[in-house]
């Protein structure tokens, strides 16, 4: 199991998720307080303001990045699956990106802006994301079709070994 290739590729994938998991994704800024965005939802950390709101979209499509390549290690029997929950894996990542900065990030600045109007704060907000956010889902991207190819190279592998034994029984 621990052996091939892509098995390192997949277990790469799946330490990338989690960090997403566990470091904080950025901040958002505002002239009064200071919010911190995780996999978990965004918190204030510093300021006035009383925010703890639970991103559930988020976190279950984080959660679901981290399991599959995570099942996907232990299914070296069989390689047809493990091929296709790296596919779905990588499409995945794929749609995490495409959710959290065309829907995500917008609702969180939106939200942020209206705890701070009705604190009675300036709703002006700036957003930093960390370099986490952006890096971790391109690698698991990329070790995700790197384990591709090498779970095809092993169906390669055993399908030209399966020829030479039934030309062999002949």
């Amino acid at each position: 199991m621990i052996q091939r290739i892509q098995t390192i590729y997949m277990l790469a994938s799946v330490i990338a998720i989690l960090m997403m998991l566990v470091f904080p994704l950025g901040h958002i800024d505002a002239s009064d307080a200071f919010f911190s965005v995780s996999a978990l939802g965004v918190t204030c950390t510093e300021g006035d303001v009383v925010l703890d709101k639970m991103c559930y979209e988020l976190f279950f499509i984080l959660l679901l990045m981290f399991v599959l390549p995570l099942v996907s290690i232990f299914l070296y029997k069989r390689r047809k699956l493990q091929m296709r929950i790296l596919i779905y894996t990588a499409v995945l990542d794929l749609l995490f990106y495409a959710f959290f900065f065309l829907y995500e990030s917008s609702a969180l600045e939106q939200m942020v802006a209206g705890v701070l109007t009705l604190s009675g704060f300036s709703p002006m907000v700036e957003t930093h994301y960390s370099v986490v956010l952006y890096a971790m889902p391109a690698l698991s991207i990329f070790c995700c079709i790197f384990a591709i190819r090498g779970v095809l190279y092993d169906i390669a592998l055993l399908a030209s070994a399966d020829r030479l034994r039934s030309s062999r029984k002949k």
